[in-house]
């Protein structure tokens, strides 16, 4: 049996100055809190070797490396972050199906979620000094009326949530920015326990899955652009094994084999989703990725969810696909 444990943070921030992002703002905060990580608290900000990024909180947080991890050097992340698209006023739209951007005026707030994994949690103290940094450097798009310059915030809240059964834990609240350890975690009793909860919840053997940010997934090297749930579960036990591999103790006790064979027999009944073009730029390196994917909802229908449920439920809270740590793969589900 594994131990694994999650911590979901959520930030509520105000705008100090008005403020553009992107419809998918998952990359600028990333990209945003990378920069102010390696700025303030790395002794090697261009990058260090493995033994470094081993010692360097913010390093082993945003740029761990592991030459022993079975599938290359880079191990899955000990975090994701998790961003609802169009926080904001809509200002403009790109013609070629892509998103648009909003705007926040001064006071208007927005959230945005981090998922923490094991050990991981101990680095929230760097956490709650690096968002008003970010907020104090400023995000987004540079402004005219800015003089050029991003859009700025200030951090309001901190709140520790668990999104199966609802629970809210208050860890952080402005003026006084006193902080307390967050007690409110995910682990596999509280899977089992969401597990039984929707199963009951059940009046037809059907379940809907939300697709709340682009889901980037490659199945037989080309670019699942259709939700077909085998590939889906494949790709999430793979990531949900890979979490528990990095930062748990214990094995999972399951049959890889089993899964994969009752994932085959779901069928999907209604697909409600769509792709959306994102692109992910960076200013450090140049370079521009691409963060493209599904979002929307489809809904699936089994003999038996019991062996499948768990994966799934572990999936809102790992999240899926690739870039996760840049907002992608957020999912949700529920009782069709």
């Amino acid at each position: 049996m594994h131990n694994l444990k999650a911590c979901i943070l959520e930030f509520t921030v105000a705008a100090k100055t008005p403020l553009e992002l992107p419809h998918w703002a998952g990359s600028a905060l990333r990209g945003a809190l990378l920069g102010v990580l390696r700025r303030h608290y790395c002794p090697v900000p261009e990058g260090g070797d493995t033994a470094h990024t081993a010692t360097c909180p913010a390093c082993w947080l945003i740029a761990r490396e592991n030459p022993q991890w079975w599938r290359g050097r880079q191990p899955v992340r000990p975090y994701t972050v998790a961003v609802s698209g169009g926080q904001g006023r809509p200002i403009d739209h790109v013609l070629n199906g892509g998103p648009g951007w909003y705007r926040l005026e001064p006071g208007d707030t927005f959230t945005f979620r981090m998922t923490l994994f094991g050990v991981a949690v101990n680095l929230l103290p760097y956490l709650v000094l690096a968002i008003p940094a970010m907020g104090q450097i400023g995000i987004g798009r540079r402004m005219a009326e800015l003089r050029g310059k991003r859009g700025q915030f200030t951090l309001r809240r901190i709140e520790a949530l668990n999104p199966l059964t609802g629970q809210r834990e208050l860890i952080m609240k402005s003026p006084n920015h006193e902080v307390t350890v967050p007690t409110l975690f995910i682990d596999q009793s509280t899977i089992d326990a969401a597990t039984h909860r929707l199963l009951d919840s059940m009046t037809q053997n059907e379940i809907t899955v939300q697709f709340r940010s682009p889901t980037r997934l490659v199945e037989q090297g080309h670019l699942l652009k259709v939700p077909h749930f085998r590939p889906i579960f494949q790709r999430l036990l793979e990531r949900v094994e890979g979490v528990i591999d990095q930062y748990a103790d214990g094995e999972p006790e399951w049959n890889y084999a089993s899964l994969i064979e009752a994932a085959t027999q779901v069928r999907m009944v209604r697909n409600q989703t769509h792709w959306v073009e994102v692109k992910s730029g960076s200013r450090r390196t140049g370079r521009v990725t691409p963060l493209s994917g599904f979002v929307g909802q489809a809904t699936y229908t089994a003999k038996d969810w019991r062996p499948l449920l768990p994966i799934l439920l572990w999936g809102c809270v790992v999240q899926i696909g690739r870039s996760t740590v840049k907002g992608n793969g957020w999912i949700s589900i529920h009782a069709a």
